[in-house]
C-alpha cells in the first residue's frame, strides 16, 4: 500500500488468524486506498506477519496484559511516592500492563500519534476482524473534526444510542485530542474490564470535543451493522450496500453478525 497522501489507517491485530486478517485488506487494497497503514500487533502467525508486510504495513508489536493481582499492586506503589502530576502519567504508562487489549490499544495509538501525527492530516481508528471496505475511507472528504458513527437506533445526544468505538474518524488533531482524553479515562478507572465502548460514549455525549460530527447509522460513510435487521439493508446494482439517501458506505462494520450475507460480502468486496 505505497502511499501518496497523508491519511493513515490506525488498528489493532491481535491473536487473529490469516483467514480473519485477509478480507480487511484485501478490501482496502480493492477500493485502491493509497495512504498508510499502521497496525500495532501481537501474537500473529508468520504467515499473517508476512502478508501484512507484503502490503507495506508498519507493524507495531506489542505485549498483552501481563500484570495480575499482588503483581499489579506492586508496580502501582513507586507511584504513591511520585506528585499527583507525575503519578498521573505514571499510572497510565504502567495502565496497558494490565488492560484488556480493546482499551490498551489507545494507548499504543496516542504514543504513535505523539511521535507521527504531524505526517498526517486525517486518521482512521479501527477494528480489523469485522470491518470490509466498500470504497476508500477518506474519499468522501471527512468534515474538519471528529467524527463517530451510531449503531442503530437513536440521536447522539438525546437518546443512549450506542456510540460505535469499532471505526472512528477524524483530522490528526481531533483524534489526537480524543485519544488524549479516552486514555486519560481509561488510565483513571483501572479496570481489566474491555471498558472502552462506555468511555468513548461518555466522552462524546457529556464531555464533547468543539468540532464533533455523530453521524446516526445509514447517514454516514460507516455503517455499523450488528443491531440491523437484514431486511432494512439496501443494495446498490453493483451489489455494494447503501446508505439512506442512496450513497455507497466506505466503510462497513460488524459486517459478520449477518451469516448469511458475510461471505457475498467478502467475495464481492475482496
Amino acid at each position: 500500500m505505497a502511499s501518496d497522501s497523508k491519511k493513515l489507517v490506525l488498528g489493532l491485530i491481535s491473536e487473529l488468524s490469516l483467514e480473519q486478517v485477509k478480507p480487511f485488506f484485501l478490501s482496502l487494497e480493492k477500493c485502491q486506498y493509497r495512504g498508510e497503514t499502521c497496525m500495532v500487533v501481537g501474537n500473529l502467525g508468520l504467515a499473517t506477519l508476512a502478508f501484512l508486510r507484503a502490503r507495506h504495513v508498519q507493524l507495531i508489536p506489542f505485549q498483552k496484559a501481563f500484570l495480575r493481582g499482588l503483581s499489579e499492586y506492586a508496580a502501582k506503589l513507586p507511584g504513591s511516592f511520585l506528585s499527583p502530576r507525575r503519578r498521573s502519567l505514571y499510572d497510565r504508562l504502567l495502565a496497558p500492563a494490565y488492560m484488556h487489549p480493546r482499551c490498551a490499544r489507545y494507548f499504543f495509538y496516542q504514543s504513535y500519534l505523539q511521535e507521527c501525527g504531524g505526517a498526517f492530516s486525517h486518521v482512521l481508528l479501527t477494528d480489523v476482524r469485522d470491518v470490509l471496505f466498500q470504497a476508500d475511507p477518506f474519499a468522501s472528504d471527512p468534515p474538519d473534526g471528529l467524527s463517530v458513527f451510531l449503531e442503530d437506533g437513536g440521536q447522539c445526544r438525546e437518546t443512549p444510542a450506542p456510540v460505535a468505538t469499532g471505526v472512528i474518524l477524524g483530522t490528526a488533531p481531533s483524534i489526537q485530542e480524543h485519544l488524549a482524553r479516552l486514555t486519560d479515562k481509561l488510565g483513571r478507572q483501572r479496570d481489566r474490564r474491555p471498558v472502552d465502548k462506555p468511555a468513548h460514549s461518555f466522552l462524546v455525549r457529556q464531555n464533547p470535543p468543539t468540532k464533533l460530527h455523530c453521524f446516526e447509522n445509514f447517514a454516514g460513510p460507516v455503517l455499523n451493522l450488528a443491531n440491523v435487521d437484514s431486511s432494512a439493508l439496501r443494495f446498490a446494482p453493483d451489489g455494494r450496500l447503501q446508505g439512506r439517501a442512496g450513497q455507497i458506505a466506505s466503510v462497513l462494520h460488524q459486517y459478520d453478525r449477518h451469516t448469511d450475507l458475510q461471505p457475498k460480502l467478502t467475495a464481492l468486496l475482496t
